[in-house]
């Protein structure tokens, strides 16, 4: 039987990144960058109309991790007649963002140095 020539391949690795226990989803790049608009804009309003995601889609997401987690990433507080509430993320939220983030970036180091593969 005559063998064919291989083909040439130029392969770029990549991944996705998550933290999950148990086999379930906790915490990925969707909540870490409502943490951080949160943590820049000052309301998960605000914050999640920075990243282009709805209030209710942004709270609906950072409930059920904190349901998984059992705590708060998120705290909320209603204002007075003038500036209206606000929320800010908890250290438990920060523990997150930070863990997440370098995770990340160690891993878009060895992509980086790493380039593409032909195989």
């Amino acid at each position: 039987m005559p063998t064919k020539k291989s083909a040439e391949y130029s392969l770029k690795p990549n991944y996705k990144l998550w933290f999950e226990t148990d086999g379930v989803y906790i915490f990925g790049p969707g909540a870490c960058a409502i943490l951080i608009a949160v943590l820049e804009e000052g309301t998960l309003t605000k914050g999640a109309e920075k990243i282009g995601m709805s209030y209710r889609y942004a709270w609906g997401v950072i409930r059920k991790i904190e349901q998984k987690l059992g705590t708060r990433l998120i705290e909320t507080y209603k204002g007075g007649k003038i500036g209206g509430g606000g929320a800010r993320v908890t250290e438990e939220g920060l523990k997150f963002i930070k863990a997440y983030s370098e995770l990340r970036e160690a891993f878009e180091g060895i992509l980086r140095k790493t380039g593409s593969l032909n195989l």
